[in-house]
């Protein structure tokens, strides 16, 4: 057993040659086998399992992803459950969340598509804020659609409904705006992406050879799904704004927009389809 700053110290030596964010993965490590938040570690006077905590660094110097090893991770004010088989959240998709949220700030009791929702973590972040409105998460693969009902669960979303389903097949229901993080990557991006990114599923990431697959057939299919005056809205990759834009506009969405993440990245872009 160690206290907690030889346990920090001990995790910020094990991974310096393992990421350049060292000191904070060691925080959350210490704070996860401490059984606390990390902004509540330093009130933590616990002694840590010396076993446990090589554990956990043996595994992520071998590349496996921390939020794998800890089995959960944190987004948009909530906690979620996330293993293999499930694309990991970050904390760029919570600017569609933002978008999500402003986009319905003055209307009650809609209906919301969260498309190709893996752990759930956009549709349930948005229920979560908004009681009032309807969330129907749809996924596809196994693996992940058991996250996504643990986490409704987890998190107490009373007002999502997970569906099993492949967003690339016939749409179902109706909605006033229908959100998604499809999968982007292209498949030359795929071949270049580390080691630890390639541990999430390839089924989240590769979005066809250009990266634009799921953008094409959502705007195409799904807007049958839409009310009319019904919002669409995607998160996108680096340098994919004009084309998913020439995209939506070939669909016939208006007022597109586009909005940058907090890195000033062009990260969520949304329209509006009329008199369908």
């Amino acid at each position: 057993m160690v206290d907690i700053s030889s346990a920090l110290r001990l995790a910020a030596d094990g991974l310096k040659d393992v990421t350049d964010e060292s000191v904070g993965e060691a925080k959350i490590i210490v704070s996860y086998l401490c059984e606390t938040e990390p902004s509540r570690l330093a009130f933590c006077d616990k002694q840590i399992s010396l076993k446990s905590l090589r554990q956990i660094i043996a595994r992520r110097r071998k590349g496996e992803p921390l939020q794998y090893i800890l089995g959960k991770w944190w987004f948009y004010e909530g906690e979620f459950f996330v293993g293999k088989g499930v694309l990991i959240p970050r904390q760029d998709t919570e600017t569609l969340v933002d978008t999500a949220l402003e986009l319905i700030k003055d209307r009650q009791g809609i209906e919301i598509a969260d498309l190709c929702a893996g752990s759930g973590a956009i549709g349930i972040s948005i229920a979560n804020k908004r009681a009032d409105v309807n969330v129907t998460a749809v996924e596809k693969y196994r693996k992940a659609f058991g996250f996504l009902k643990k986490n409704i669960l987890h998190n107490k979303a009373l007002n999502v409904n997970a569906v099993r389903a492949d967003v690339m097949k016939k749409p179902f229901g109706m909605y006033d705006l229908i959100v998604s993080n499809p999968p982007y990557v292209t498949k030359q991006e795929m071949t270049a992406l580390s080691a630890e990114v390639k541990r999430e599923p390839r089924e989240a990431l590769l979005g066809g050879r250009d990266g634009l697959s799921f953008y094409r057939h959502i705007s195409a299919s799904w807007k049958t799904a839409l009310k009319d005056g019904g919002i669409l809205a995607f998160e996108i990759g680096k340098e994919q704004a004009s084309s998913v834009e020439e995209i939506l506009k070939n669909e016939g969405f208006t007022d597109i927009t586009v909005r940058k993440d907090i890195c000033g990245i062009q990260r969520v872009i949304f329209g509006t389809l009329k008199g369908i």
